[in-house]
């Protein structure tokens, strides 16, 4: 779960002739600064106010976000008390896995002081809690003795540059707690292995809508102006189309700035086309209307070609795509197109299908199809086949 902002204990009174300091604020200086929306009210929407800076105070504690490798490098607002020639003329505040922070130079009456960790935050993608134990020199108290924040370590900065474009750019708390959750427990730095680990979270696609979604997420496409396809993690059960897929992936990537340029590409054969054998391919955000849309008529009647992911027999009616069945399986489903994740790292490129497996070049992907039917429309949304155009090699092509 996300970490909202939090209260933070008020400051402890101390006599004025005894030394102490007191902490007034903590702004975390190297922090992405992108976070927004840490009151959760925007749901899944690229929206909301930014968390508050700076990320503590004696009223609140906001998450933050930065960068694996990095320096925390904080800013801290303190006063200090003492006696004449008894004021404390040092701070330090010790942290979890040997973060520290300290300062040997405290001015008169304190003020505005820069404090730099003894080490970087661990390499890692990363969820943790800044607890700091702050101390003074001389045996000064300070108030409050404790803080504490919400830390989220990405593999580089958010790529946030495409929000008015995509609905999954933009980084918000809920999208980085998500983001982080699903990509730790992968415990890899390897770009690859991580969009792999992603996708393997659905293992197949569907076409049919499920009620168990709630409608404004538009289930099975995630084409809404509620977060897009982020509001798949929620519901990873009931799956989604391809492209759906391939989107939130691309979006926890951005998220949590993992190197690598990605690209969403459609892959489908035409009937027209060397019989179907071809693969066809775009970039769907360059070409929104990419794929399969061929019709013809024959004998009075509409046929429309449609690769098909399933076994189907010619003359024969189906229900409507992956409809469940009294045994159990899904009749076959129909579809314009295959779309995958292009990503290319460490002079590598790969194509991750969303919910059909992994292949190193754009041809063999056709064989996540059986194949290529030219089909009518039948009662109940079903459609009858009318001619197998071809089938693909399950096993691909060499």
């Amino acid at each position: 779960m996300a970490d909202p902002i939090t209260e933070s204990p008020q400051p402890d009174a101390a006599p004025d002739a005894a030394p102490s300091v007191a902490l007034r604020s903590i702004e975390f200086r190297s922090d992405h600064g992108l976070l927004k929306d840490c009151k959760g009210e925007s749901g899944w929407r690229n929206a909301g106010d930014p968390c508050p800076q700076p990320e503590w105070t004696p009223r609140h504690a906001a998450p933050l976000s930065i960068t694996m490798g990095r320096h925390l490098v904080i800013r801290v607002g303190l006063e200090s008390r003492g006696a004449p020639g008894a004021a404390p003329t040092s701070i330090r505040a010790v942290g979890p896995a040997g973060l520290t922070f300290e300062s040997r130079r405290l001015a008169p009456g304190g003020g505005p002081l820069d404090l730099a960790s003894s080490r970087g935050i661990a390499r890692r993608i990363q969820k943790f809690r800044l607890d700091l134990s702050w101390s003074a020199g001389g045996g000064a108290a300070v108030s409050p003795s404790r803080t504490s924040n919400a830390v989220y370590v990405t593999m580089g900065r958010p790529q946030t540059d495409k929000q008015n474009v995509w609905q999954e750019d933009g980084v918000t708390l809920k999208r980085m707690d998500r983001a982080v959750s699903w990509i730790e427990p992968l415990n890899t730095l390897d770009p690859h292995e991580i969009v792999a680990g992603l996708l393997a979270r659905f293992p197949v696609y569907t076409l049919q809508p499920s009620p168990r979604v709630p409608r404004r997420y538009h289930h099975p496409t995630y084409l809404n102006d509620e977060g897009g396809a982020w509001a798949m993690s929620d519901y990873v059960e009931e799956t989604g189309e391809c492209q759906a897929i391939v989107r939130l992936v691309r979006g926890m990537l951005r998220q949590l700035g993992i190197p690598g340029r990605t690209r969403v590409i459609v892959v489908w054969g035409d009937p027209n086309v060397e019989g179907g054998r071809k693969t066809l391919s775009a970039d769907l955000e360059e070409r929104p209307w990419a794929g399969l849309d061929v019709t013809r008529t024959v004998g009075g009647r509409v046929w429309r070609a449609a690769l098909v992911d399933g076994p189907v027999e010619e003359g024969r009616t189906y229900p409507a795509s992956h409809t469940r069945l009294p045994d159990g399986t899904l009749s076959p489903g129909l579809n314009r197109y295959e779309a995958a994740l292009e990503f290319s790292h460490g002079g590598r490129t790969r194509y991750y299908a969303g919910g059909a497996g992994v292949f190193d070049r754009v041809e063999p992907m056709l064989s996540v199809f059986w194949g290529l039917i030219w089909f009518s429309s039948a009662p109940n949304d079903g459609y009858r086949v009318e001619k197998i155009v071809t089938t693909y090699p399950r096993g691909g092509w060499a």
